[in-house]
């Protein structure tokens, strides 16, 4: 019985720092300000992020945009953007420069801005 709960237990703890290092927050971005414009190719809207797959300069960026209750409480949802529009987003990118990857605080589609993290203007 001891080592069944022990086991548990270490289970447990192995799925939660799973998730803690998945969800790194800001800490493997830049502090400098980026931007990208590009072609969306594709699209996921659901936890932990909603993000965007877009080509920009003949490079696949992932662009991390915010959890599904920020963005949808920024106005944005799957419905405002489609595959092929074209878009900017406005973040950090990756500190690691051979990682096409950014975290997106405001994301511009047309003439609407999404200001996706406004407390961090």
């Amino acid at each position: 019985m001891y080592l069944i709960r022990k086991s548990l237990v270490l289970g447990f703890f192995a799925v939660l720092s799973g998730v803690a290092s998945a969800h790194h927050g800001w800490s493997w971005y830049t502090g400098s300000d980026f931007s990208l414009e590009g072609i969306v190719i594709e699209k996921h809207f659901g936890a932990p992020h909603d993000r965007l797959t877009i080509e920009a300069g003949g490079q696949r960026w992932n662009v991390v945009l915010s959890t599904p209750f920020r963005s949808r409480r920024a106005g944005f949802g799957q419905e405002e953007v489609e595959v092929g529009e074209t878009v900017t987003a406005y973040g950090h990118r990756h500190a690691e420069a051979t990682n096409f990857e950014m975290k997106t605080e405001r994301l511009k589609i047309g003439d609407q801005l999404y200001n996706l993290y406004p407390n961090r203007d």
